[in-house]
């Protein structure tokens, strides 16, 4: 991301433009704690997976990443430890993943411990994906279709990511049970002929009511990067011995499926 931001401007005629420096808020460093254990739709092994950065400026190119944690998941009477696969990411693979079970997610790093429990959300599947012909205004858009049947109780809670930090929620409040249809529009630099993996995940009401606040903070929903938030984005995680210096972050237990989407030029 660039460092500068350029106006052009147009005034009396005359074509002008000033580099021009946007002071932003001083921020904090904080430990970042993207954690997930998943699994795919009906089946009962999966996978965590652990992101640990740090803080950074809305101009900063790079990701801090830490690494030398220790993770521990524990279940019942069981306790893994997962893996640093590259500097910041953590994985455990083959791990039980069953409903009605709470998992707890310990995090030790710069010799604060983090912790977090949280239980499956189940999911659906996807039942298709399908390139539309609709656009937006700029007319260079892709529009994905995506098609799923809710699960038949009531109160479901669903993620969708298509992909490039492209994510959305949504819950069954007017489709309870029923086959769900919506529109999701790529932008004009969405590669075209290239297989892309579209997940769906069941999640719980507070991963839902985070996501909602998240998507906002990031402007995806046309919040932008310097609206003002409009709430504390607090997580699941904890400092257990200061818990008022909390950690960025969620863990979640999920299932979820995938479809993989491929765009042809229209």
């Amino acid at each position: 991301m660039k460092n500068t931001l350029f106006l052009l401007g147009l005034l009396l005629f005359i074509s002008c433009e000033d580099p021009i420096d946007v002071p932003l808020p001083e921020v904090v460093d904080n430990i970042v704690i993207d954690a997930m254990l998943w699994r795919p739709v009906g089946e009962t092994t999966g996978t965590l997976e652990v992101v640990l950065s740090k803080t950074t400026d809305f101009y900063s190119v790079e990701v801090p990443y830490v690494s030398g944690a220790e993770i521990t998941l524990q279940h019942g009477d069981v306790a893994q430890i997962a893996q640093e696969e590259t500097p910041g990411h953590y994985q455990l693979a083959d791990v039980t993943v069953t409903a009605n079970t709470t998992y707890t997610l310990h995090v030790l790093v710069d010799g604060i411990r983090y912790t977090a429990t949280a239980s499956l959300a189940l999911s659906t599947r996807i039942d298709a994906i399908t390139q539309g012909e609709n656009t937006l205004i700029s007319g260079d858009a892709v529009e994905a279709i995506i098609s799923f049947t809710d699960r038949p109780e009531e109160g479901n809670y669903y993620l969708t990511d298509f992909g490039y930090n492209n994510l959305v929620v949504t819950r069954d409040e007017f489709y309870n049970g029923n086959q769900v249809h919506f529109s999701f529009f790529y932008d004009e630099y969405f590669p075209k002929n290239t297989p892309t993996p579209v997940h769906l995940m069941g999640v719980d009401k507070n991963f839902y009511t985070y996501m909602q606040i998240l998507i906002s903070h990031a402007g995806q929903d046309g919040g932008g990067p310097f609206a003002t938030a409009k709430s504390t984005l607090r997580g699941n995680i904890e400092n257990t011995a200061n818990p008022s210096a909390f950690p960025m972050g969620y863990f979640r237990v999920i299932e979820r499926d995938t479809f993989i989407f491929t765009a042809t030029e229209n």
